[in-house]
């Protein structure tokens, strides 16, 4: 291949910003390991002048707010493992064995429209979240082909997913929140009403609460978190991209290129659906609460029969003409997961357009798609359940 070749140039500009984000977020680990261990110095060795052990343990303060974040799989949602569902991890094996990922090792249920897959605590254990209102909405190619999808981040190689970069950004974050400023409750200063001058002496520290209400200490280093995380950003900008499409590749070689297609299409849907959820669970919380366990028992499948019933669905039928009308249009902020750069659907439709048809390699078939059904049917009602006492969407 010649060294001008596009393609090749893409790749190795790739390579180069990847190997920078690497880079820059072992830095950002660098970092917060010096402050924790120079914060301990500071109250170890300094314990006999009173001020460096107060510097020390705010050196230690901060490199606890940036620590790494390892993920943890939600407390609050229906966890499943491989006993509880065997026949829903025999299709999630298939899928990620077609996809050259590694194995999920646990599912949660959530009230989301998306499906998201992270690496979670320190041995980075896979945990899927499998949005029942996405679940019961998509047809079941459409469910392989969305699965495939996350599967396919990790098959690539996404950056932002990765251990070292992953973390950089959640403590880049934790920073961020860090040194954001905040509002002060109440007056700087309090006088008493019976006071000389008291009216005065309120309105004036009423307004420099109002004009100077910045953490001015933080502000560098604020400044130096959000820079940095925004250039850990651009680095991995490229690849990002780049894995976006292979992962739409991957889906399409195993659910099928139309099946695919009809999940980038279809993901319009997702703020009608989320209001029918929202909807359904404030009208059995307000109506319901004398027939509490048949209306768990129904609510998914009310959803689904709303979901259905929505016009403009493509499903793994023929694609209708206007689609193209809000391909650009941007992706639910669930559907997002990780990834900071959001590809066009346009561009991705029309990646898929490009390609040969291919058929699929694994099929969702009705009677492993019932049996599956059968397996979320408990932690579903409990899923139900929560999201009715919350009135809202997990």
């Amino acid at each position: 291949m010649s060294s001008r070749d596009p393609k090749s140039v893409g790749f190795r500009r790739i390579g180069w910003s990847a190997a920078a984000a690497c880079g820059l977020a072992a830095l950002v680990h660098i970092g917060t390991a010096g402050l924790l261990i120079g914060g301990l110095l500071f109250v170890v060795l300094g314990w006999s002048t009173g001020v460096q052990p107060l510097v020390g343990l705010l050196m230690i303060g901060l490199a606890a707010q940036v620590r790494p974040r390892f993920g943890r799989p939600r407390p609050d949602l229906p966890t499943l493992g491989r006993d509880d569902a065997p026949s829903l991890f025999a299709l999630l094996d298939s899928i990620a064995d077609a996809a050259r990922a590694r194995r999920i090792d646990i599912v949660q249920l959530s009230g989301d429209f998306a499906v998201r897959l992270s690496l979670t605590g320190v041995r980075r254990r896979s945990c899927l979240e499998l949005g029942l209102p996405l679940w019961r909405t998509f047809t079941p190619q459409q469910r392989v082909a969305v699965i495939a999808h996350e599967l396919g981040h990790f098959a690539a190689a996404d950056i932002r997913r990765g251990t070292l970069v992953g973390t950089a950004f959640g403590a880049l974050g934790g920073g961020a929140e860090l040194t954001r400023s905040q509002a002060l409750s109440e007056p700087l200063f309090k006088v008493a009403a019976t006071s000389r001058r008291a009216d005065e002496v309120t309105v004036a520290s009423s307004l420099f609460t109002a004009r100077g209400n910045r953490n001015w200490i933080m502000w560098l280093p604020g400044l130096l978190v959000r820079g940095t995380a925004r250039l850990l950003a651009r680095l991995t900008r490229s690849g990002s991209l780049h894995v976006e499409f292979r992962a739409d590749e991957v889906a399409a070689r195993i659910a099928s290129t139309r099946a695919m297609d009809s999940v980038l299409r279809d993901r319009r849907l997702a703020d009608a659906v989320s209001a029918e959820v929202h909807r359904l669970a404030v009208t059995a919380r307000t109506f319901g609460h004398r027939t509490a366990a048949s209306t768990e028992r129904e609510f998914w499948d009310r959803l689904a029969a709303h979901a259905h019933a929505l016009p403009h669905r493509t499903g793994d039928g023929p694609l209708d003409a206007d689609a193209d009308a809000d391909a650009d249009a941007e992706p639910p902020a669930g559907q997002r997961g990780e990834d900071c750069t959001l590809v066009p659907e346009s561009q991705r439709l029309a990646r898929l357009s490009r390609a040969d048809a291919r058929p699929p390699t694994i099929t969702l078939d009705t009677l492993m798609s019932e049996a599956i059904e059968k397996e979320l049917t408990a932690p579903g009602r409990l899923l139900a359940k929560k999201v009715i006492q919350d009135c809202v969407t997990t």
